[in-house]
């Protein structure tokens, strides 16, 4: 047996914005890989490069070097549509990802016609039962629903084209703790039942423990260090930058994993 590929690779990644004085580097030369079926956590303060790494994968941000490959092959620029039936993602704030002035209905239909599905009527009440919102929602506009009810909107929409990658940025801080709890659970079964692989970008070092086996944790653009799930709850952090997050999660208490 050899040793298990990891689906996504990311090797080396640098992201740079503006030129000049204007110069940014968001991310400089992160490297991570991340097996199929796996839950991976990128944990970080704001303005760690922790989401522009997300956004690097999905071809939303400038890649100025490194390599990024999924199931082998290098991922090309622009990235070509059979990409985004394998790997979609999941923004912070699922009211500015939802157009105002589409009901539930067309924001569902729409990657199915850009992907060409049939059986769209089937494929949308499947997706809306999965988030478990059901038939009575699908001709409502986002203003009508709830915020955890626009996330699970956005959950079903990205989970209609059948991907195999989700990349959740943030993706309940916008929403109440008690909400929060329920669509984590929701991304856990879901990923539980479908094989999914997930790149889960947090602040909240608590959401990370309850749903990554391990996490790579960033400041500055970089790297800082890589931790599985035992670490942390053990506290076993070798950088302070690590170790002053932790002391910072105050009240973090994370579940013994089962």
């Amino acid at each position: 047996m050899g040793a298990l590929m990891a689906l996504l690779e990311i090797a080396q990644l640098e992201v740079t914005f503006g030129h000049g004085s204007d110069r940014v580097q968001a991310v400089r030369g992160v490297s991570f890989a991340v097996n199929e079926g796996e839950s991976f956590g990128i944990v970080g303060e704001s303005g760690s490069g922790k989401s522009t790494v997300l956004r690097a994968i999905c071809g939303l941000a400038p890649i100025t070097g490194g390599t990024l490959r999924l199931d082998g092959a290098a991922l090309k620029s622009p990235r070509p549509a059979a990409f985004y039936r394998r790997v979609q993602m999941i923004f912070q704030d699922p009211y500015a990802s939802l157009h105002p002035r589409h009901t539930v209905d067309r924001v569902l239909a729409e990657p199915l016609a850009i992907h060409r599905f049939a059986d769209r009527e089937t494929r949308i009440s499947r997706a809306l039962d999965d988030v478990g919102l059901g038939a009575s929602f699908r001709f409502r506009y986002p203003h009508q629903l709830s915020g955890g009810q626009r996330q699970r909107v956005a959950i079903a929409r990205a989970l209609i084209l059948e991907p195999r990658v989700l990349l959740l940025d943030e993706p309940t801080s916008a929403l109440d703790a008690s909400i929060q709890a329920e669509v984590l659970n929701l991304l856990d079964g879901l990923r539980a039942e479908r094989g999914l692989t997930y790149v889960l970008v947090s602040h909240d070092l608590a959401v990370v423990a309850h749903m990554c086996e391990r996490l790579l944790v960033m400041q500055n653009g970089l790297a800082v260090e890589p931790l599985t799930r035992a670490q942390l709850q053990a506290r076993e952090a070798s950088q302070s930058y690590t170790r002053d997050l932790l002391t910072a999660s105050e009240g973090y208490r994370p579940a013994p994993s089962t």
